[in-house]
């Protein structure tokens, strides 16, 4: 499977963010395929600092070099991910989703927990889990990740929740405890 899309979009009706994770498969049928997956105002509340945390443990483990300055780095690495997306276009591109078939039926899947994976020279890696015990994974390269935050933040202003969802601000940033005298 080959990850073709990502949509999040709040739904008034359901008081949630819809994920979309839209696939195609290789010399499969035609049809492209998704998955939904509904995240809640506490799961995302729950998710958002964690997220940040392995963003940031990802850069460290493939970049021994940014350690000391990783909350700098996420910042600028996300700015540059998501100014290259928006040069390339697929912000603007509407989400294809009449000719997708859900893979998980009528109703979106209900998030549980999330999971994160992280092994040097690959992917992050995230774990969705329903609570029928279901797991999809989805791994995002950096410029992809970076995308998936832009995304969530958006969605988060545009359901009013107040999370206030942002990437670590360079200001807020201090010496590490450990080089203090």
């Amino acid at each position: 499977m080959h990850l073709e899309q990502l949509n999040l979009t709040y739904l008034p009706q359901e008081d949630r963010i819809l994920l979309r994770i839209g696939f195609f498969v290789k010399d499969a049928d035609p049809e492209k395929q998704e998955v939904q997956i509904f995240f809640t105002r506490r799961m995302l509340q729950r998710m958002w600092p964690t997220l940040m945390e392995a963003i940031g443990s990802h850069m460290r483990l493939n970049r021994p070099e940014t350690a000391f300055a990783s909350d700098e780095l996420v910042n600028l690495e996300h700015k540059k991910a998501v100014d290259t997306i928006k040069e390339k276009g697929n912000f603007s591109q509407a989400y294809d989703a009449d000719k997708r078939k859900s893979m998980n039926g009528e109703r979106p899947l209900l998030l549980e927990t999330i999971k994160f994976h992280l092994k040097p020279d690959a992917p992050l890696w995230l774990q969705f889990i329903t609570p029928e015990n279901g797991s999809i994974d989805l791994k995002l390269e950096t410029s992809l990740i970076h995308g998936f935050c832009k995304l969530l933040i958006d969605a988060e202003r545009a359901s009013g929740w107040g999370l206030e969802l942002s990437l670590p601000k360079v200001d807020e940033i201090g010496v590490p405890p450990h080089l203090l005298n």
